[in-house]
């Protein structure tokens, strides 16, 4: 191979898509922060002064973005404080989560979950005539899931993002050396605004930007999910749109998870921890080492046209959480998207 070729090999390799850039945008905003915090607490103003450049020059090549991922919450609403970090570093839940009994059959009358359900039924066409059965069991709801929205990254015509939304999942754990300083600058509240002001608003995604943007982000999957990789699945229909919502089960701490592995990395556009670990700056890692990241239970809803086997709408509510060991920090994130599919 000529210097030339390898000149281009390398640059191709080091060029970055959208969503890496939004989320390192986010990571350098929050996790910089934090740092600043300790970096205050033990009084190294040198290193405080290092790390301000770093995020500065970071942030001057970098849109203002938030995460891609799921939900439909608006920028100022509470987060939801439902979810815990796992204790240790063993995966959460298992796979014995009763599936939905086959006698139980949707009816005209059942009630959809919470969220943006009542979209517009996509047109007769495209019919699928193996949608026009409910699945019943949960492995039959997970595989109906998977088949749904992997055809949103190969047939939808475009994906309308309503909102992307970043908040606090839970209160934070934060080393009681440094707690009087983060609680000084607004604790938890501080926290969750800097996500919140780190959301995303309204954007049209179409042709090469679906595959880019909707979960599962720069892959041509939008699901991988198993049956082992949920705790509940369920079904209900009303009016010709079946309403699916899948849970997965928890995903324990990992320095190298990766999409497709695990969990959630299956089907949401999750945080991963080398994408936190590349743009933590080295003066701050010796401080706090390497970040960990794990993904309590995660939920997505999406309405599906009962004729057609077409998306309506999906919604992802994930919760992701960043741990430096080393310095007891615990930081439990969640983000909500909800977006409407055009066929």
């Amino acid at each position: 191979m000529s210097k030339k070729e390898k000149k281009v090999k390398e640059k191709k390799e080091k060029v970055t898509t959208p969503e890496k850039e939004a989320q390192k945008s986010l990571i350098i905003k929050c996790v910089s922060a934090i740092l600043c915090v300790v970096i205050v607490c033990i009084s190294l103003n040198s290193a405080f002064g290092k790390i301000a450049e770093a995020v500065k020059a970071s942030e001057s090549v970098l849109p203002v973005a938030g995460v891609v991922s799921g939900g439909s919450v608006s920028a100022d609403n509470d987060a939801t404080t439902d979810d815990t970090v796992p204790s240790d570093d063993t995966v959460a839940g298992d796979d014995t989560a009763t599936d939905v009994p086959a006698d139980d059959t949707a009816t005209p009358d059942a009630t959809e979950p919470a969220g943006d359900t009542g979209a517009t039924q996509a047109p007769a066409g495209n019919t699928d005539s193996s949608a026009s059965k409910a699945p019943q069991t949960k492995a039959e709801v997970v595989a109906y899931f998977n088949t749904a929205v992997n055809k949103v990254k190969t047939n939808a015509k475009a994906v309308e993002q309503k909102s992307v939304t970043n908040y606090l999942a839970s209160a934070t754990t934060i080393t009681s050396g440094i707690k009087s300083i983060y609680n000084m600058l607004g604790g938890d509240d501080w926290l969750d605004k800097m996500l919140k002001d780190n959301s995303q608003g309204a954007a049209t995604y179409t042709g090469a930007d679906i595959k880019a943007k909707f979960p599962v982000e720069g892959e041509s999957y939008a699901s991988k999910l198993t049956a082992n990789d949920v705790s509940s699945a369920t079904c209900t229909e009303k009016n010709g749109v079946y309403t699916i919502k899948v849970t997965t089960v928890a995903d324990g701490k990992s320095s190298t998870v990766k999409h497709g592995e695990g969990h959630a990395p299956k089907a949401f556009n999750v945080i991963l921890p080398g994408v936190v670990n590349d743009n933590i700056p080295g003066i701050a890692t010796s401080l706090v080492g390497t970040a960990s990241m794990n993904y309590p239970a995660s939920t997505a809803t999406i309405t599906v046209d009962a004729k057609t086997g077409n998306v309506l709408t999906a919604e992802y509510d994930l919760k992701w959480t960043i741990n430096f060991d080393k310095m007891g920090i615990i930081l439990p994130f969640g983000t909500k998207s909800i977006y409407t599919i055009k066929w």
